[in-house]
């Protein structure tokens, strides 16, 4: 089987981390991926897929080979936000890259890749077209007019989509709420996680300047509003004794850094963008999630993993993974910081509480390898070809 997968961009974000693990899983399965990503915008770090074993082709190159081709194409043409006309050029690339390379399935993930994909998908005539969400910008990112808007165009790619993925039962609960699509019609898939090397605790510990006793937290995200790091950093007013470190980076970097000033002093730390974060997390305490909401966050997985318990806001997608899934403390949204910092607390002065929850959570972890997840999505593509394809438009589109 050949999987084109078309993911936006090549940042940090859990899709393309997700997309790289299934390259490598489809093809211990026997499938071929040709992986298309536009390009990273500016002040976003970058993960190259490369660096994770995928090869590269430059644009002639994957034209020159055809259906032989394997590996990663970068459209330089498909990005992030308004721009009608360079998404108009992604299109056709992507059209006259499907004549070549024929597809089984032509598989998107995120917004601007998925409006793009699947349109240029259906007019190549591609016998299979599926869709992941890892989330959703119908609400909390624009105002209610763009909303609507987008709204109605999801609605519409979705009743040309034959395979509706949503990384979590919040995700897809929401989606249909918002009239995108019948909740039947979507298959709840959680994400690949790779599972990167664990540093030992006090490695961990040394690498990054952490005294062996000091009581540490971590937030991992990029810095904007959905993330919420904002809260985070509150959380440390009352707790003189607690540090804690960021890895991200964005656009509230800069306000984020003035609160630390204000209200923690030297003991919060922006650590930027590390790739090697899930490595890191040993070193931890406790890791906080104070998103408005999430598709389904991988960190917390990686945390399960490394024995790190979870404190999250009882939020789509994060109590799914710390309820459903695996094992961690949620915390109700109007209860703020200072609920976040309570939970903490708990966590801290109960040993008990710690292992009861890390090992709720690591029995959650084997649903997210990506051998698992690949063979889940090859059992849907294969389910989808057998019934021919396609779902009838309605009429309002």
């Amino acid at each position: 089987m050949r999987v084109m997968r078309v993911v936006t961009r090549p940042n940090l974000g859990g899709p393309m981390r997700q997309a790289i693990a299934l390259w490598h899983a489809h093809r211990d399965l026997g499938a071929r991926t040709l992986l298309v990503t536009g390009v990273v915008g500016r002040g976003e770090a970058a993960l190259d897929p490369t660096a994770g074993g995928v090869p590269r082709l430059d644009w002639r190159e994957a034209l020159q080979r055809g259906a032989a081709a394997e590996g990663w194409v970068e459209l330089p043409h498909l990005q992030r936000g308004v721009a009608p006309w360079a998404d108009l050029r992604a299109g056709r690339a992507l059209r006259r890259l499907l004549r070549r390379w024929p597809a089984d399935v032509v598989h998107t993930h995120t917004s601007k890749a998925g409006w793009i994909g699947r349109r240029a998908a259906r007019r190549a005539g591609a016998a299979v077209i599926a869709h992941t969400f890892h989330g959703h910008v119908l609400q909390d990112y624009f105002g209610r007019a763009v909303s609507a808007w987008l709204q109605r165009l999801e609605r519409r790619l979705a009743a040309r989509t034959d395979v509706l993925i949503a990384v979590s039962d919040s995700c897809a609960d929401e989606l249909a709420a918002a009239g995108i699509a019948a909740r039947e019609r979507f298959v709840v898939v959680p994400p690949a996680v790779p599972f990167a090397p664990l540093l030992p605790r006090a490695a961990a510990r040394a690498r990054l300047g952490i005294e062996p006793d000091q009581f540490r937290l971590a937030c991992v995200g990029r810095l904007v509003p959905i993330k919420r790091v904002a809260h985070f950093v509150e959380l440390f007013a009352d707790r003189p004794g607690w540090h804690g470190d960021v890895f991200g980076d964005g656009p509230e970097r800069a306000g984020l850094q003035a609160r630390i000033a204000a209200v923690a002093g030297g003991r919060v730390h922006l650590r930027g963008a590390e790739p090697d974060v899930a490595s890191l997390l040993p070193a931890y305490d406790a890791l906080v999630l104070p998103s408005v909401r999430e598709g389904c966050p991988l960190v917390a997985v990686e945390a399960f993993r490394a024995g790190v318990p979870v404190v999250g806001y009882d939020v789509p997608g994060v109590r799914d993974v710390l309820g459903r899934w695996g094992g961690g403390l949620l915390v109700p949204v109007a209860a703020g910081p200072a609920g976040l910092g309570a939970a903490v607390a708990r966590l801290a002065e109960g040993p008990a509480l710690t292992a009861a929850t890390v090992a709720a959570a690591r029995a959650g972890v084997g649903r997210f390898a990506p051998t698992a997840v690949a063979a889940q999505l090859l059992g849907l593509y294969e389910a989808a070809k057998r019934a021919g394809a396609g779902y009838d438009v309605p009429a309002e589109a």
